[in-house]
C-alpha cells in the first residue's frame, strides 16, 4: 500500500462521534474525499442549524486529510413512516477539492412493534 494508506477502514471515536474515514483507503491525495458519521439526533440537529459548528468539528477532528472551508448543501433523506425524532443519523459527507464538504443524512428508523 502506498504511503498515508490503511488497509481497511475501521470505526474511530471522535467525542460522541463515531467516524470510518473511507478516504483513507485511497490515500490523502485522492478526491473527492468520503466520511461517514453515526451521530445522535441532538448533534445532528446541532451540525443542521449550525454548517460553521460542523466544519470546526471535522476540522478539529482531521476527518479529512485536509481542512473543509464550507460545509453545504445539507441534504436529509427522511421516511414518511417515521413519526417521532429518529434515535440518530448517518451522516455522508464528501470533500472535495475546493474545500466544500457536502453532508447526506439518512436517519437511523427505529422497527415497529
Amino acid at each position: 500500500m502506498g504511503e498515508g494508506r490503511k488497509e481497511s477502514a475501521k470505526w474511530e471515536k471522535a467525542d460522541d462521534i463515531q467516524v470510518l474515514k473511507l478516504w483513507e483507503l485511497e490515500g490523502a491525495k485522492v478526491f473527492p474525499q468520503v466520511s461517514i458519521l453515526r451521530v445522535s439526533n441532538e448533534r445532528y440537529r446541532k451540525f443542521f442549524e449550525n454548517p460553521k459548528g460542523f466544519v470546526e468539528f471535522v476540522n478539529q477532528h482531521k476527518i479529512f486529510s485536509k481542512d473543509v472551508i464550507t460545509a453545504g448543501p445539507w441534504m436529509t433523506l427522511s421516511s414518511v413512516e417515521q413519526q417521532a425524532d429518529p434515535p440518530g443519523w448517518v451522516l455522508t459527507a464528501l470533500h472535495g477539492h475546493m474545500s466544500t464538504a457536502v453532508v447526506s443524512a439518512l436517519p437511523l428508523l427505529r422497527m415497529k412493534n
